[in-house]
């Protein structure tokens, strides 16, 4: 009798696909409730339609643009701004205390993909999805807007996926960018400081910190 592999996404279900993405075989459900969503997808996968997949490198190309118009360099960054520090922190310790919690099943691809949704719904007037943790930043954006100009959250959450995409993938894992903010950030909470990554052009990386 063959055994039963689980499913390398939940390591629940029995696994009946292979992930060319992930290089592992997943659950049908765990292949439609995630690709192009939590799942970065091949092109050529036989479980995705071409259509889809060009929606998405739209978007992707869109987004790339959108992130090109953020000062991000190591002289211009917009998060030596302190108002702008300031309110990155409302959204990335939420994402700390949520990781150190289990809460969300996160990874950082899943932190992006809510960011930009919550983006697109913000600044694009596209129709909100539901999902508890767009839901959330949802709830931290209706918090931070009474406070903090349209255009200046407009920059912050551009320039938090920024960070996601240069601190996920390769050498950093899956989830890179949420233990750089468990190990750092969240720490800085504890002893009443607000504490923000920023990256310099060579890799390195150093804390912004406001009392």
């Amino acid at each position: 009798m063959v055994k039963k592999v689980k499913c390398a996404y939940c390591k629940k279900r029995t696994a009946k696909r292979f992930c060319p993405a992930l290089g592992k075989l997943i659950c049908p459900i765990c292949c439609g409730e995630n690709r192009l969503k939590n799942i970065d997808c091949d092109e050529g996968c036989p479980y995705l339609g071409n259509e889809e997949y060009q929606e998405r490198l739209r978007r992707v190309k869109e987004l790339n643009l959108l992130l090109e118009s953020v000062p991000h360099s190591e002289h211009d960054d917009v998060f030596k701004n302190r108002v702008a520090a300031s309110l990155a922190y409302n959204f990335e310790l939420f994402f700390a205390d949520s990781y150190i919690k289990g809460q969300f099943d996160l990874t950082d691809n899943k932190v992006k993909e809510a960011l930009t949704n919550l983006y697109y719904v913000i600044f694009k007037k596209q129709k909100p999805i539901s999902d508890p943790l767009f839901n959330e930043l949802v709830r931290i954006y209706n918090r931070v807007k009474i406070e903090y100009e349209q255009e200046l959250i407009r920059q912050v959450i551009l320039r938090i996926i920024i960070s996601i995409k240069r601190m996920t993938g390769a050498q950093f894992g899956p989830c890179g960018y949420l233990n750089y903010l468990k190990d750092n950030l969240h720490l800085s909470s504890k002893k009443g400081t607000q504490q923000h990554i920023i990256e310099l052009k060579d890799g390195r990386k150093y804390h912004y910190e406001q009392d």
